[in-house]
């Protein structure tokens, strides 16, 4: 009965377009501005007044003070950036702060006040400020604030706001990870929150979003940044079962970035620094399983866009549909690719690593050493291409302590490191009673040289055509396939921001791409989940998009044998298809992908 009611709220007439505009994160003048501009088309006077929410900053007392003083400085940033957005526009703007951090704030002369507020036809837009979506709702949930916010936004009142002021914009609410969960594996099912509108168990139920926010939506934030691509896939899996079969759209901003939602029906007018991505798993009937020990997601043909901000783009959620300039793209699932993984024909079994070293006692390395112990031979050989011959030689004693230690203690090791003096010894390199040969490279950025030595791709197939485990990890893995990403992979947790990087891989230019050895059909890319790398896989689609994409993720292999190809280790692999894609370049740099499929297995599935 709940949830009837609240769909009723959000049912309401408007006389005026319905606007959500979910904000990635952050408090930067492109976004605010953004904000901005879409309060101004309400204001129907010289004057846009914006009412700032700040309920998901924290409901301890102890602290009142100090989030008054931290909201009240928030407050005076969107007014100084709304007056600059719009200036040009002859308007000023107003920013009023509701004084709403705790319960008994919306419940006592606060909240009235905050109600009064809202129903005054001043009242332009709404602006909930970041930090924790679950005290957001248990601020606002079911109270006299939160109806005259949804009569407000009827009304036609812009509701935006950043990070967790974007996630309580959707019904059906992400609320963080589990205690075991992060990005890199929040595609098994268990380790993210979400908050479902129909589990609602009666008035004072507040574990869901906003009464009147986005029924067809699921929405993200931070969404490169923090490598959260693999928590939406999941959500929307999971929804697909909370609502027998009718998943949700998962829609995403990243940091710096916002999206206009109208009407609950069209995602639309992409503004700021990066790009927004949805997630669709009806319009090709995708289908969802979580399988292996961590009952990690086992998906097909989801549909993916990436939204740059260009005006032609908007997708309607409704009928599911993405248009451009040219008006609504569709895709042909009869023209869908299939994986071609297995027209490598190995001798035994060839394993493409995602980053075994990440867990030499996990199950995909114990993989490698049960298959290698099976051909009772005694010699390994372990080939490593390094940036320096001393990098090379580190590199290889890494692997071969790492395997000793993982169990081939009584096999003889016979380690080789590609450089340029070595290099003339490769055409006479032998597998005689080798039982596996293990491919190793420090750095996608150092690779290159390698892969153009004749000697090099030549020993690499002998050892394939002729040895009963070959595998490769780390840079040699991208290697191995059709095209590579050449920009560096070996980050240092000082020194670099993985987050800066996850987002700057979605800009144009930024990645760059050359031929690999060919080997084996496809372009790879390793550590994906925990380098954030989901950018890399969709340069490479728009690079390419007739060449199959993978992900793999860190402690996670492809295993191809010779007529099957499957999902070994601890993780995920995803797959990209963006045969049908539509690729573009947005206004500030980043680029659009449209229409491009992404299946996703677990550890187990064959991969076909």
């Amino acid at each position: 009965m709940l949830l009837s009611s609240l769909v009723g709220v959000a049912g309401v007439a408007a006389t005026s377009p319905t606007t959500l505009v979910p904000i990635g994160g952050g408090y930067t003048s492109t976004s605010l501005k953004g904000f901005a501009l879409i309060a101004a088309q309400h204001a129907t006077d010289g004057v846009v007044d914006i009412l700032v929410g700040p309920s998901a900053y924290g409901n301890d007392p102890d602290e009142l003070a100090e989030n008054i003083t931290a909201a009240l400085n928030r407050t005076t940033q969107i007014k100084d950036a709304c007056n600059t957005a719009v200036a040009s526009m002859g308007k000023t703007c107003t920013a009023t702060l509701l004084y709403l951090f705790m319960r008994s704030q919306t419940e006592g002369s606060e909240g009235a006040t905050a109600v009064g507020l809202l129903n005054a036809a001043s009242t332009d837009g709404v602006y909930t400020l970041g930090g924790d979506q679950g005290i957001a709702m248990e601020v606002i949930a079911n109270s006299a604030v939160e109806t005259a916010m949804a009569n407000a936004y009827a009304s036609g009142v812009v509701f935006g706001g950043t990070s967790a002021g974007a996630a309580v914009q959707s019904i059906n609410m992400i609320n963080g990870y589990t205690d075991p969960g992060y990005p890199e594996n929040a595609l098994e099912k268990d380790k993210v929150i979400v908050w479902w509108a129909n589990d609602q168990t009666g008035s004072d139920d507040f574990t869901r979003g906003l009464s009147f926010a986005s029924q067809r939506a699921i929405t993200d934030q931070h969404f490169y940044q923090r490598g959260r691509f693999g928590r939406l896939l999941n959500v929307v899996g999971l929804s697909d079962v909370q609502y027998n079969g009718a998943s949700k759209v998962g829609v995403a901003v990243d940091y710096a970035t916002g999206a206009q939602i109208t009407n609950d029906t069209t995602v639309h007018d992409v503004f700021g620094d990066s790009s927004a991505a949805i997630i669709d798993g009806e319009v090709l009937n995708a289908t969802f399983d979580w399988r292996g020990p961590n009952e990690t997601l086992s998906a097909r043909r989801i549909v993916t866009h990436i939204m740059a901000p260009d005006p032609s783009l908007s997708y309607d959620m409704a009928t599911r549909t993405i248009s451009n300039a040219s008006g609504v793209l569709t895709i042909n699932p009869g023209a869908l690719m299939s994986p071609q993984l297995t027209r490598t024909r190995p001798r035994g079994s060839l394993i493409l690593g995602g980053d075994l070293s990440v867990d030499w006692n996990g199950p995909a390395v114990q993989d490698v050493v049960n298959r290698v112990q099976a051909t009772r031979q005694a010699r390994v050989v372990v080939v490593a291409v390094g940036s320096s011959t001393a990098s090379g030689q580190a590199l290889a004693r890494e692997y071969v302590a790492g395997l000793r230690g993982a169990g081939l203690s009584w096999q003889m090791f016979q380690v080789f490191v590609y450089d340029a003096s070595s290099a003339r010894f490769l055409n006479s390199m032998g597998f005689d009673r080798t039982a596996a040969v293990v491919l190793v490279g420090e750095d996608q950025a150092t690779m290159a040289t390698a892969i153009a030595d004749r000697r090099f791709s030549g020993m690499v197939n002998r050892a394939i055509a002729s040895v009963p485990v070959v595998v490769t990890d780390r840079a040699m893995t991208p290697a191995m396939g059709t095209f590579y990403v050449t920009n560096r992979s070996v980050f240092d947790d000082e020194d670099d921001d993985i987050q800066d990087i996850a987002i700057d891989a979605f800009q144009t230019g930024n990645i760059t791409v050359a031929r690999g050895l060919g080997i084996v059909e496809g372009s790879f890319q390793g550590r994906n989940t925990l380098d954030q790398h989901w950018g890399r896989l969709y340069s490479l689609a728009k690079y390419s998009p007739r060449t199959m994409v993978y992900g793999i993720s860190e402690m996670t292999s492809i295993v191809i044998e010779r007529n099957r190809a499957s999902v070994a280790g601890e993780r995920s692999v995803i797959m990209l298809d963006g045969s049908q894609g539509k690729y573009s370049n947005g206004t500030n740099g980043a680029f659009s992908a449209l229409n491009v499929v992404v299946n996703a297995y677990a550890p187990g599935d064959a991969i076909q």
